[in-house]
């Protein structure tokens, strides 16, 4: 193969060629002759979910049409409700802001079901 006409250069940025190098590669990749790499302690597992999955696991089976509930089924229920509460909670805090208070109240709760209509569910849930 004669190469002597070609003067293709390949140009990699930075962030691509660090894509495709992750730290496994890289230590399994270490000689013998080499010193090895300090380990660094592994650290806690970042939790996805902030409530209980018994906990829930435990109200979904307390309905009498589920008997049998599969661990993804619980974690979706979980990170669902999560982000409802997340929404709910931070649109209250946005109406009690506006009312120049710290505060959250039953009233801008109510404010918020009336607000968007995919909350009308909740509507006098609170009474």
């Amino acid at each position: 193969m004669d190469c002597s006409g070609s003067t293709e250069t390949l140009n990699i940025t930075h962030e691509e060629s660090k894509e495709n190098i992750d730290d496994e590669s890289l230590s399994t990749n270490v000689k013998s002759s080499e010193t090895p790499v300090e380990k660094k302690p592994k650290t806690q597992q970042k939790k996805f979910v902030r409530f209980p999955l018994s906990r829930v696991k435990h109200i979904m089976t307390l309905d009498p049409d589920c008997n049998n509930v599969s661990k993804d089924s619980v974690y979706l229920i979980t990170k669902a409700t999560e982000l409802f509460l997340e929404f709910l909670g931070r649109e209250s805090g946005k109406h009690s802001q506006q009312g120049k208070r710290k505060t959250v109240q039953r009233r801008d709760v109510d404010a918020v079901i009336s607000e968007f209509p995919q909350l009308c569910f909740l509507e006098g849930a609170l009474e």
